[in-house]
């Protein structure tokens, strides 16, 4: 660290200088302009122009299975790039689909150029949706899920079930797109608008987004099972299990609360709820007494109800100064 004097040099102007290092290693000279962005009224970040305009990489698939360009793309997203080009000897049909495939899961990125040898992504998202916006977006999609989840289980609706399969692709796309916004804070690879939000509520945000995106494939997890059943086939909940199952919404329903508003005491009340379990053991003996596909689906929602607590525990640990 490294600190340095402010120096007053006119009726409401002050002045700083700037190492001569990282002038030179900014390629900088005198007369040379800095981006100049304030965060959360405590932070300065100054930056070259260059930083923020040539976010751009070279993904070579030559020769790469299609999982590793799969998490090649999805990482180089992530981390904050604006422009990618994927590029070989000669990009196959099926390659192509790949990376169509996978771009239609990067809110913002859009397929530009495309030949035999090259495929160009960019990013045209708009700056202004912030985490919270996105966080709200997860949470309501989520909501409907589940209880699209609970009417396909008692209604035995293999369709239904199917629509809350395919819902889920969106939850996927708004996860990395907070995964993202969070790297590229982290890296102070900021956009053009300046942001109030500070690195920490940020990190707060991922990790309420990645707890959501798991929440949401436990319900995903029941809806396959529903879709999967033959005809004439149901799936038979005792009032025990139903009971479970649909009291599960009071978790979901506090989110809100304690997501956004940062209600330690409802943080507090789902984690006491949620502690309590260990008293109902004889509920969960008559559970396991039924068909696998009960159990199952009683795991799943003994997952959803940890994720929430999860958010719980993560708001309770949350300080942002």
């Amino acid at each position: 660290m490294e600190k340095r004097n402010i120096q007053k040099t006119g009726g409401s102007s002050f002045s700083l200088t700037l190492p001569k290092t990282w002038i030179v290693n900014n390629c900088l000279e005198n007369g040379g302009e800095v981006e100049i962005y304030t965060r959360n009224q405590k932070q300065l970040i100054i930056q070259p122009p260059k930083l923020v305009h040539s976010q751009s990489a070279i993904l070579a698939i030559e020769n790469l299975p299609d999982s590793h360009i799969y998490r090649e793309l999805i990482g180089l997203y992530i981390s904050g790039v604006d422009e990618i080009n994927v590029t070989a000897k000669f990009i196959s049909y099926e390659q192509k689909s790949l990376v169509r495939l996978i771009c239609s899961k990067l809110i913002g990125f859009e397929l530009f150029e495309e030949s035999s040898n090259r495929i160009l992504l960019k990013n045209v998202a708009s700056p202004t949706i912030t985490s919270k916006e996105y966080l709200n977006k997860m949470h309501q999609i989520i909501r409907s899920m589940f209880d699209d989840m609970v009417k396909a289980v008692d209604n035995f609706d293999r369709n239904l079930a199917k629509d809350i399969i395919g819902r889920d692709i969106e939850i996927d796309r708004i996860h990395l797109m907070i995964f993202r916004q969070f790297n590229s804070i982290l890296t102070t690879m900021v956009s053009e608008n300046s942001t109030d939000i500070s690195v920490i509520k940020l990190h707060y945000y991922e990790l309420v987004g990645l707890r959501l995106e798991r929440l949401a494939d436990h319900i995903v997890k029941i809806a396959i099972m529903v879709s999967k059943l033959k005809d004439k086939q149901k799936i038979v909940l005792n009032k025990f299990e139903h009971a479970y199952l649909t009291k599960t919404s009071i978790y979901l329903d506090t989110l809100p609360s304690i997501i956004f508003n940062l209600d330690k005491q409802a943080a507090h009340e789902i984690l006491d709820i949620f502690d309590s379990r260990k008293d109902n053991d004889f509920i969960y003996r008559k559970i396991e007494n039924v068909f696998s596909i009960n159990i199952l689906i009683r795991e799943s929602v003994e997952r959803i109800r940890s994720y929430v607590s999860n958010i719980a525990e993560e708001t309770l640990n949350f300080f942002d100064s």
